[in-house]
C-alpha cells in the first residue's frame, strides 16, 4: 500500500463500519530534518463489529489509547518532519509488537507455527492482538477466530510498518541518517521499577542500544529546560518499534517518548483538560529544540568528514 496523506487534525474518535486506511501520513511541504515521528497507539477508529462483540463498553476499550498524542506531536510537521499516525485502536491491534505475538488461548483454530506464543507480552494479554485493555480487563467474551486475528495483521499491521519503513529509508537516503521518534503516552497511576512516582516524561532508547547517546541527551535537556521531570528507560525502555528500527551503527536511531497523561487529559473521562494547550505548546518547543540540535550534530559530522 502506498503512503497516503490526509489533512490534520484527524477526525474525532468514532465507531466506524470499516477502518478506511491503516494510517494517516502528514507530510511537510519539504522535509528539512532527518526525523520521522510515528504515533502507533492513538488510533480512534473502532470497527462497529469489534465494539458490538466486545464485553467492554467503548470507554473501557479506549483506556488503551495513547489519547491525543497525535495532536501533541502535530507541530512536528510544520518543523519539517513527517508524522505517521495509526488509524486503528491499540485494543484492536498493536503494531508495537512483533507481527505474530499471538496467544493460542484466545483463538479458535491454530495459530501459525512461526508465531511467538511465549513472550512476556503474550503472557500478560498484550500481544499483537490484545486480550486485555491496559487496566487488565478482558476484551472478549470468548475465543475469536484465528483468521480474524491474522486478517488484522495483513490488512493493518503490515501496511503500517511498510509505511514507516519507507519513511525511515527515504529519510536516511536523503540525509544519510534517520532519527525515529516513537511517540506514546502513559497512565499516571502506578510506580516505576524503583518504587517512585512516574515522571512527566520517560525516554526510552533500549538502554542505549537503539540510539546514539547524544539523541537521548538532547531530548532530556530539552524537556528539563521546560520544567518537565524526566526518567530514562524505566519503566518503559521502548517496544518492538524502537528495538526493530533502531540501528545506530547503520545510521538509524529510534527514541521512544512517553508523556504522562495527567499532564494534558482527564484520565477518567478521557477528555483533554485545561492544561492541554500548554503541553501542546511545550511539546512543539521541545521538538523544535531537538530537531535543530539533532540536525546540528549531523552538520558537524559532515564537516568533520570533509
Amino acid at each position: 500500500m502506498s503512503l497516503s496523506s490526509a489533512p490534520f487534525p484527524p477526525a474525532p474518535d468514532d465507531v466506524v463500519a470499516e477502518i478506511e486506511r491503516p494510517f494517516s501520513l502528514y507530510q511537510p511541504a519539504l522535509q528539512v530534518v532527518p526525523v520521522v515521528v510515528d504515533v502507533p497507539h492513538a488510533g480512534r477508529c473502532y470497527p462497529r463489529r469489534f465494539v458490538e462483540a466486545a464485553r467492554l463498553p467503548l470507554r473501557s476499550l479506549r483506556r488503551s489509547e495513547d489519547a491525543y498524542v497525535d495532536r501533541l506531536f502535530a507541530q512536528s510537521v510544520s518543523l519539517g518532519a513527517p508524522l505517521l499516525v495509526a488509524e486503528f485502536p491499540r485494543a484492536y491491534l498493536d503494531v508495537n509488537r512483533e507481527p505474530y505475538e499471538l496467544d493460542p488461548r484466545m483463538f479458535e483454530g491454530r495459530v501459525p507455527p512461526f508465531a511467538n506464543t511465549r513472550s512476556m507480552r503474550v503472557a500478560g494479554g498484550l500481544g499483537t492482538v490484545p486480550r486485555i485493555v491496559g487496566d487488565g480487563q478482558e476484551i472478549y467474551f470468548g475465543r475469536i477466530p484465528v483468521q480474524e486475528g491474522l486478517a488484522r495483521i495483513e490488512e493493518l499491521y503490515r501496511p503500517y510498518h511498510a509505511g514507516l519503513r519507507s519513511l525511515v529509508q527515504r529519510t536516511q537516503g536523503v540525509f544519510g541518517t534517520c532519527i525515529l521518534v516513537d511517540a506514546h503516552s502513559m497512565p499516571s497511576a502506578g510506580l516505576d521499577r524503583d518504587g517512585l512516582a512516574k515522571s512527566d516524561i520517560i525516554l526510552g532508547d533500549r538502554f542505549g542500544t537503539s540510539a546514539a547517546g547524544y539523541i537521548i541527551d538532547i531530548a532530556e535537556q530539552a524537556f528539563t529546560r521546560l520544567g518537565f521531570s524526566v526518567t530514562r528507560n524505566r519503566p518503559y525502555a521502548g517496544g518492538f518499534i524502537t528495538e526493530h528500527y533502531g540501528a545506530p551503527a547503520a545510521g538509524v536511531h529510534a527514541l521512544q517518548i512517553e508523556v504522562n497523561r495527567a499532564l494534558y487529559m482527564n484520565e477518567a473521562t478521557l477528555e483533554p483538560h485545561a492544561g492541554f494547550g500548554a503541553v501542546e505548546q511545550a511539546m512543539a518547543a521541545v521538538m523544535a529544540d531537538c530537531f535543530a540540535r539533532w540536525s546540528g550534530w549531523l552538520d558537524e559530522w559532515r564537516e568533520a568528514a570533509e
